[in-house]
């Protein structure tokens, strides 16, 4: 199964950054790859283990796409041996991938800049078509749409903590 990793250096404290995806509701449409039209249709909140949500958004060729994705882990910001991080992990229970594991860290490097790492392990269905889609199309839109959701996110928290 295919991983892809997506790293970046935030300058915004960790809460921040946690608040930001702790918070789908209000913050998934505006992290979604433009034209995705996505949305909330419904989510569990507070968000906790075994929280779901429910995502619409628009897949390939324009057609519709129903997401039921459950929080399987959840690790609020927590004091480690050198500093704090945090993590959740979401896996699809029903939508366009044969499986989706999606593990988001978060890791103080100092009081004011965190690292965020998104990890995305996959597979699409169809058997030897499958694999040939991810080639063409599949891993080059999870792609766009992780270093999106990085430069929104990076952007958005600082300019917050610019003007805080």
């Amino acid at each position: 199964m295919p991983t892809l990793t997506f790293e970046t250096t935030i300058h915004a404290p960790l809460a921040e950054v946690w608040r930001l995806h702790d918070d789908p509701q209000a913050n998934l449409p505006a992290l979604a790859l433009p034209g995705s039209d996505a949305k909330i249709e419904s989510a569990d909140v507070p968000v906790r283990e075994g929280s779901r949500m429910v995502i619409l958004a628009r897949g390939p060729a324009g057609k519709s796409i129903r997401w039921v994705a459950k929080i399987v882990e959840h690790r609020p910001p927590h004091a480690v041996v050198f500093g704090e991080e945090a993590r959740f992990v979401n896996e699809q229970e029903s939508g366009p991938f044969a499986y989706w594991r999606h593990e988001h860290e978060f890791e103080s490097l100092d009081s004011k800049t965190t690292r965020l790492v998104d990890r995305v392990t996959y597979r699409v269905g169809m058997g030897p078509l499958g694999w040939i889609a991810d080639w063409l199309l599949v891993r080059w839109r999870i792609i766009a749409m992780f270093r999106h959701r990085h430069r929104v996110t990076r952007q958005r928290l600082e300019a917050a903590a610019k003007s805080a």
